[in-house]
């Protein structure tokens, strides 16, 4: 699996020991597709408000372009953060499973508030950090989507063309949510 995980800046640098052991935890087992919590943790952290705008939209583009590239994106939101709130709800856009791990001490109400079948809420302590990781990921697992491709007449083409642009809804979200009800349906489905 290809893991995105992403922290608070500012959280890092306050607990380095803590997202130490949460890289660490994630990486044995996991490609990470970005090591910018890592070069945090050995010391590199900058304020990027202080940074030059485009330093600022390379850092926009990198998320952008790490979100899309896992196959699961793991945060630690145990801070108040607005990047963090982006960055949940921009994986969440891609229809990525993220998992949003918090400590008891900092429950995160309003991402309690999301409803998502994709959303992995995953609270932790010092002691079961790394049995939670490992139990969001394989959760995680199950939730990521794969490819399938298909031909369709070029009626059909015009007619998910058209119900796109109508719902302003991608054709495959359209294609995934009828397969769904269809299996709702279904009583002999046990899969």
């Amino acid at each position: 699996m290809q893991v995105y995980f992403v922290a608070s800046s500012r959280l890092v640098a306050k607990n380095v020991k803590l997202y130490s052991q949460i890289y660490k935890t994630i990486s044995s087992d996991h490609k990470m597709v970005s090591d910018k919590v890592l070069k945090w943790i050995k010391g590199g952290i900058k304020d990027l408000s202080k940074e030059s705008i485009e330093t600022k939209k390379e850092n926009y583009l990198h998320v952008i372009k790490c979100i899309k590239k896992a196959d699961i994106v793991v945060m630690e939101i145990s801070g108040h953060s607005v990047s963090m709130g982006f960055i949940l709800s921009k994986a969440m856009e891609e229809n990525k499973p993220v998992i949003a791990m918090y400590t008891a001490d900092m429950d995160p109400v309003f991402v309690k508030g999301i409803v998502n079948s994709k959303l992995i809420l995953a609270e932790y302590k010092k002691e079961n950090l790394e049995q939670v990781i490992i139990d969001s990921i394989n959760k995680a697992k199950c939730l990521v989507d794969m490819r399938f491709n298909f031909f369709v007449s070029p009626r059909i083409l015009n007619y998910l063309d058209w119900i796109a642009q109508k719902r302003m809804i991608p054709k495959s979200v359209f294609l995934r949510h009828l397969i769904e009800r269809e299996m709702k349906k279904d009583r002999e489905f046990k899969g």
